[in-house]
């Protein structure tokens, strides 16, 4: 397996708030699935022998030319030294001024969770006009 077997506290508390989480079934669908994503910009640091971050810029392949720009990061453990990395939380966030990416993502063992963002209306004393 690639992922940790960890429910990890970034998507608890999003489901803890009342939001949706998508299992890897439903991530991977052909019309969901990332296929065809371009990268740029990969880094990796290793923090210690069993802790470690990836990053990248991830350019959607379905949001067109002047699409979404994301920033990806990757939290990677593993028991000991001599044991294969496992992917333990993946995260996306908008990374472009003016990009359309929606929200960002929060991924673990069970999937994904997504939030949002939307338009604050604000009015002068309550009054629209």
């Amino acid at each position: 397996a690639i992922f940790t077997d960890g429910k990890m506290q970034e998507v608890n508390e999003v489901i803890g708030a009342g939001g949706r989480i998508d299992g890897w079934f439903e991530c991977l669908k052909p019309d969901a699935r990332p296929a065809n994503m371009v990268i740029a910009d990969q880094d990796i640091f290793v923090s210690s022998p069993t802790l470690a971050y990836s990053t990248c810029v991830e350019f959607p392949p379905n949001a067109g030319i002047d699409g979404a720009t994301l920033l990806a990061s990757q939290r990677w453990v593993r028991e000991t030294a001599n044991d294969e990395w496992k992917l333990e939380l993946h995260q996306t966030i908008p990374w472009a001024a003016g990009t359309r990416a929606g929200g960002t993502l929060r991924c673990d063992c069970r999937g994904c969770v997504a939030l949002t963002s939307s338009q604050e209306k604000r009015t002068f004393g309550g009054l629209i006009g």
